[in-house]
């Protein structure tokens, strides 16, 4: 998912990768070739490409508020974080010349989002960044069942965030470590932030209750 959903933005903001030498030299752009044309795809430099940014916007996870969400508890998403790659004019701008230079009369970026494997991201980051911090033994794991058998029908326990939007930072992300959390003040959470100088939605999981 991570690759999936990063992919061109690893590319426009040179993220390292695995993979580098797989990355495509185009990408396929949706447009309209005249107005009253049918829509086409035609082949443009990954540099240029204008790409949007999806992110889910969540609500605390119960684990940490101590309330219990009714109705859909699993990997669904309600509303999307949507922003265009930051480019230096602007998106629209940048969407004026690049129809100029192809010579196109309406471009149309496209962006998918697939909830599941988004939340199974979140729980690998936050379980192994809290491993590492703190040791395998140091609490009782909450998430395995998401990142071992993509069992994501109880997410809303586990994996949230904050309403609303914190303001962009410097770094590209945030990773922070923030034991005794939540009512019995035993959990261990992190605090997790994409692409945080976009200015993107920060996400809060429950990683495990903290041994005594």
């Amino acid at each position: 998912m991570l690759r999936t959903m990063l992919g061109p933005l690893r590319m426009y903001y040179s993220m390292p990768s695995r993979r580098k030498k797989e990355r495509p030299a185009n990408l396929p752009l949706k447009v309209k070739l005249t107005l009253d044309a049918d829509f086409s795809f035609v082949d443009v430099a990954q540099e240029i490409y204008p790409f949007l940014i999806l992110l889910p916007n969540l609500a605390m996870p119960d684990e940490l508020t101590g309330d219990v969400t009714e109705g859909e508890r699993g990997a669904k998403v309600k509303t999307l974080w949507i922003r265009a790659a930051s480019f230096r004019d602007g998106i629209m701008p940048h969407l004026e010349k690049l129809a100029r230079h192809l010579g196109v009369a309406y471009i149309e970026p496209q962006a998918h989002f697939i909830a599941p494997p988004f939340f199974r991201m979140l729980a690998k980051i936050a379980h192994a960044f809290a491993v590492a911090e703190m040791g395998v033994q140091s609490f009782q794991p909450f998430l395995l069942p998401i990142i071992l058998r993509e069992e994501t029908e109880n997410n809303v326990q586990y994996i949230g965030g904050i309403s609303g939007t914190e303001p962009a930072c410097e770094a590209l992300h945030e990773l922070v470590l923030i034991p005794r959390q939540g009512p019995s003040k035993d959990v261990v959470a992190v605090r997790i932030r994409l692409l945080a100088l976009l200015e993107t939605p920060t996400y809060f999981v429950a990683v495990g209750r903290q041994a005594r």
